[in-house]
């Protein structure tokens, strides 16, 4: 038996997701890579302090590399802000123009070897976080290497399966989603998303930058 006519399924509490490619990737994530391979080189010179249970085999910065001068960082900085701010001032219907915020920023890059992974986590005090892949290192062995995984964030939703509810189709279903990070492509989703990364199985190291956001209205 069809729906009736006047039957409407309406998407609620949807996560929003965003894909973006920088244009200009191939030129910068070379020059990104030799950079946070030298700035990790140096060992504790650039590592942020902060012990963190969920990582294991991952080199982590300082959550300072906007502020760095080099101009491959500079470009890439520059693509995050524009692409979030369009994303913002679209998820609010004309509501919030693009320029009306003020957004803080933090950004730091993870190198990642083999047998590293981060545990579950999400990232509190922000509104938006992303991914941006420099080099996603040796993908062809393992395709859950390195992936990561969103959960989904209803709580309850799996608490019961069967026939009637198993077989949903995107975007209504109840099971994570999983990305594969390609060179050059950013994720951005809201930061109380809890996600996971994968072991990494790769030789050449794995490389990301990753950041988190926050905003207040401009003044005047």
């Amino acid at each position: 038996m069809s729906q009736p006519p006047s039957a409407q399924v309406y998407p609620i509490f949807a996560v929003p997701m965003l894909e973006a490619m920088h244009p200009d990737s191939d030129r910068i994530n070379s020059k990104l890579r030799s950079l946070f391979l030298q700035l990790e080189s140096q060992g504790d010179l650039h590592r942020d302090r902060t012990s963190r249970d969920t990582l294991s085999g991952v080199f982590e910065s300082n959550f300072f590399l906007h502020r760095r001068d080099d101009s491959e960082v500079a470009s890439l900085f520059e693509f995050v802000d524009s692409v979030l701010r369009d994303l913002i001032a679209g998820l609010s219907g004309g509501f919030v123009q693009r320029e009306a915020l003020s957004l803080e920023y933090s950004m730091w890059f993870h190198v990642t070897r083999q047998g590293g992974y981060q545990g579950t986590h999400n990232h509190p005090n922000a509104s938006w976080s992303g991914i941006y892949c420099v080099d996603a290192g040796d993908t062809d062995s393992d395709p859950n290497s390195g992936a990561v995984r969103f959960r989904d964030p209803r709580a309850g939703a799996e608490m019961f399966r069967d026939p009637a509810n198993e077989s949903m189709v995107f975007p209504y279903q109840v099971q994570p989603v999983q990305r594969v990070h390609k060179p050059g492509s950013l994720i951005i989703f809201p930061s109380y998303l809890y996600h996971e990364v994968f072991a990494y199985r790769g030789n050449r190291p794995r490389i990301v930058v990753a950041f988190n956001s926050w905003a207040t209205r401009r003044s005047g």
